[in-house]
């Protein structure tokens, strides 16, 4: 947040620059008036000298005007000192009006690196965001409604989450969120013109960073996957599917549920591994048995990179299935269970 600062000290700054010329114009007239009208009575020192403590309002008296017009100018000065004073309150405290303003706004930006940007608060973004904070990610949300600015600053803590106001899509707020810095963009308002636009957007700011897109009409899908979303969600085919589940099979549409929700007691997590982690080139049979002593949770499957850098998942390989780095591991259990694998493993899940 230091550059923050260091913007808005320089905002001030440029809203009192006039102010600091006009009070060095009517010190320097005041010195050299003063010293004029005493006729030599007193020299040039003493005449900053009395400027200064006239204008700072600390009046010792020990230097004051003998000749009339000497007098009248005085007053003069005395008015226009008063006069910048009440000019310098104003603009301070507008200036802290504004920066209030902007801030609750969210207008002056991010720092955030290596965070989620969540554009859209939309019931799927509220979503959205609850879950990543339930996971102790770092957030920066998008609304394009200004009421919702306060509601959504108290679901999560400044440090991890920023909140702005204004088109999704729009450059300007995609620069606010730091989105070239960011780790993920997800594209959820309620209208999927809207969102087509925000991801073009978002891939021509940061062409690496990882895209999901939420769209209510699933035949978008395509569309958006040639424009270079990474991943497209449908939660009215996603809402389908459960509906369906739940009413011959009730138990896995819950099973289902409770899995996509860190705030229940299970919950299905996402490894990377590498050349030091405890698992890197195991069997699916050794690594089963790994985890189980280690935390009791289940290894359900993998996902591998393929050749365009998108990343195959596959649920219940065979026993014979090899482990590689680079993999990921697809690791389901309980939240207690899960933070003891977290410990075991040394490494913050996801990719």
């Amino acid at each position: 947040m230091g550059s923050l600062r260091l913007a808005y000290v320089n905002r001030l700054a440029h809203r009192l620059w006039k102010f600091v010329a006009a009070y060095v114009g009517v010190f320097l007239l005041a010195a050299s008036g003063f010293y004029l009208l005493e006729r030599g009575q007193v020299d040039l020192l003493n005449s900053f000298y009395w400027a200064i403590v006239t204008m700072s309002t600390v009046g010792y008296g020990d230097v004051v005007p003998t000749y009339p017009d000497a007098k009248v100018f005085v007053i003069g000065i005395i008015v226009a000192e008063v006069f910048l004073s009440a000019y310098l309150v104003s603009v301070v405290i507008a200036a802290v009006a504004e920066e209030s303003q902007q801030r609750s706004l969210g207008t002056y930006g991010t720092n955030f690196s290596g965070h989620i940007v969540v554009l859209g608060f939309s019931p799927v973004g509220k979503a959205a965001v609850r879950e990543l904070l339930i996971q102790e990610e770092t957030v920066a949300v998008v609304t394009e409604v200004v009421d919702e600015v306060h509601y959504i600053r108290t679901l999560g803590p400044e440090q991890r989450l920023y909140v702005t106001v204004g088109p999704p899509g729009d450059h300007e707020i995609l620069r606010r969120v730091n989105v070239a810095a960011a780790h993920s963009v997800i594209v959820c308002s309620a209208d999927d013109t809207a969102n087509l636009v925000a991801a073009l957007n978002v891939r021509s700011v940061a062409p690496n960073v990882r895209i999901v897109v939420s769209v209510g009409r699933p035949e978008l899908k395509q569309t958006l996957k040639a424009a270079g979303v990474t991943y497209v969600a449908s939660p009215t085919d996603m809402g389908g599917r459960l509906c369906a589940d739940a009413a011959f099979r009730p138990d896995v549409a819950n099973a289902v549920d409770d899995l996509t929700d860190a705030s229940t007691t299970s919950d299905l997590t996402e490894y990377l591994l590498n050349g030091t982690t405890p698992i890197s080139t195991q069997t699916l049979t050794e690594a089963e048995s790994l985890v189980r002593q280690q935390s009791d949770c289940l290894v359900i499957g993998y996902a591998r990179p393929e050749g365009n850098g998108e990343f195959r998942t596959v649920i219940n390989p065979p026993a014979s299935f090899r482990f590689q780095p680079g993999d990921a591991i697809l690791v389901l259990g309980t939240l207690e269970n899960l933070r003891k694998f977290h410990r075991w493993f040394g490494e913050h899940q996801g990719r």
